[in-house]
């Protein structure tokens, strides 16, 4: 398990390294309009490599989805109606790779289930994890279900496995640093 103890003061910029390579990076509520700009933007950037802009923006989707959805940290609409996390998502390159990371608030107690997770997944064959998420498709109606299928997507879809950090920022909450790599050969 990756588990570091750290208050953070600010947490956003102290785990960005190299910023040169940063080809954009959001904090903040994700609201559908934001993470959709941020998508198309992402395709843009991408455009000289299909199979990898395909890749990168369904991952994207997963893990912007997954922030929106469950962060700790939220606000609520005018309307009071809907929650809409807040959270960070970045993407870097370097000459081989495209990394997609985010980073969101969990409660102490989903953070060791979410480490456990993508414990799992990274050590499970491909074959059994397209099983793994016909079933988890199959038995949705647990409401966090879905943060279980974008990982198991994530790690599909990148063929890598998923790098993910807990930072404990007190005896209650967490965050939970997600990374996915892209090669840009095509291989692992």
């Amino acid at each position: 398990m990756h588990l570091e103890k750290k208050h953070m003061a600010n947490p956003t910029h102290s785990h960005r390294s190299d910023p040169d390579n940063i080809l954009f990076a959001y904090e903040g509520p994700f609201f559908i309009d934001m993470l959709t700009t941020l998508g198309h933007h992402l395709k843009t950037l991408t455009l000289n490599n299909a199979f990898i802009q395909k890749k990168l923006f369904r991952v994207y989707i997963e893990l912007t989805q997954n922030v929106a959805n469950y962060a700790e940290r939220y606000i609520h609409t005018q309307n009071k109606v809907k929650r809409i996390g807040i959270g960070e998502v970045w993407v870097k390159e370097d000459e081989n790779q495209y990394y997609l990371t985010t980073r969101n608030l969990v409660q102490q107690k989903d953070a060791n289930i979410l480490s456990q997770r993508c414990e799992i997944i990274n050590n499970t064959d491909f074959r059994d994890l397209r099983a793994l998420k016909r079933e988890l498709r199959k038995s949705s109606a647990d409401h966090k279900l879905g943060a279980r299928i974008g990982l198991v997507q994530a790690r599909l879809i990148s063929n890598n496995p998923l790098d993910y950090i807990i930072l404990q920022e007190n005896r209650n909450y967490s965050y939970f640093k997600l990374t996915v790599k892209f090669s840009k050969n095509g291989e692992h």
